[in-house]
């Protein structure tokens, strides 16, 4: 299946390759002094030192592999791409935690509660751990296993199991990588599983 135009282009420079670290170092520096309240020398060097040792710590966590080689990376992430997500993400959060918040009101509280199998070509480990924590940081959804590209959702309500399934969220995160998907592309091989016994048979199927 052509899923994507092809990951983005990887361009060559020394900003491009540590960019990532550089707006890393910059956003910690800047926590620091709004919390710290000091702007004098002293507090703006224990700040700096600081920042480099969470850089370098992290740096090195991210060269340890999750599993069969897989390393946790992000070096293709599309950065204008990654901002506009985290905004979309905010505003998908706000809404469900709305919606959430009147059914738990509702007199009749109409939920129907469902395991949701779906698989998503993510084109590596750490997009797959943004899909997975997105769809737990939006009410109504909870991210129960990631197996390959397989994914195992409870959702809260058939609302919410729609809107999991259409692809939005799932071809937002490709798009951070790719220069084009589509969310038919992106959300495949979608099943509602009924209890938890078919919900471990799926699990394991996942993984062979």
């Amino acid at each position: 299946m052509n899923q994507t135009s092809g990951p983005a282009q990887v361009q060559t420079g020394f900003f491009r390759k540590y960019r990532g670290l550089f707006f890393q170092a910059v956003l910690l520096m800047a926590l620091w002094l709004i919390l710290s309240g000091h702007f004098d020398l002293e507090h703006i060097i224990y700040g700096a030192l600081s920042v480099l040792l969470v850089v370098w710590l992290n740096t090195s966590i991210r060269r340890i592999p999750l599993r069969n080689g897989e390393y946790l990376t992000g070096s293709c992430i599309i950065t204008h791409r990654l901002v506009m997500y985290l905004f979309w993400l905010a505003l998908q959060i706000v809404k469900s935690g709305i919606f959430v918040a009147y059914l738990t009101l509702h007199p009749k509280m109409p939920i129907n509660p469902m395991i949701v199998r779906f698989k998503s070509d993510l084109p590596n480990p750490l997009a797959k751990v943004i899909l997975g924590n997105s769809i737990t940081l939006t009410p109504g959804t909870l991210t129960v296993d990631i197996k390959g590209s397989f994914f195992i959702v409870h959702a809260l309500l058939d609302e919410t199991e729609e809107e999991l399934v259409s692809g939005e969220m799932e071809a937002r995160v490709g798009r951070l990588y790719y220069d084009h998907c589509t969310p038919e592309q992106m959300c495949t091989d979608i099943h509602i599983l009924n209890d938890l016994r078919e919900t471990r048979d799926h699990i394991e199927r996942g993984e062979k």
